[in-house]
């Protein structure tokens, strides 16, 4: 088989693209599969972006607000395709 035809090379290609337009590539041991997310990376988006919205939260949720955010993130991605894979 011609590894032009593999997924990986496809794949690669697709992943250059992306960091060629500003994209940064996440390190697979920073993904939590379970939750579908790489959480440093929402959680820092989430307060750098919107720091006021984020201190309400965590009064609303003084026991680990960030875990408690990222179940909530992910239940509501869950929700968006009823017929996803969850596996």
């Amino acid at each position: 088989m011609n590894d032009k035809t593999t997924e990986s090379v496809f794949q690669n290609d697709i992943i250059n693209q992306l960091v060629a337009n500003g994209w940064l590539p996440g390190k697979p041991e920073n993904y939590n599969r379970d939750l579908a997310l790489y959480e440093e990376d929402l959680l820092s988006f989430v307060k750098e972006t919107q720091d006021g919205q984020w201190q309400k939260y965590c009064k609303l949720y003084p026991n680990n607000p960030e875990q408690t955010f990222l179940e909530r993130v992910a239940s509501q991605l869950n929700k968006v395709d009823p017929n996803a894979a969850n596996i």
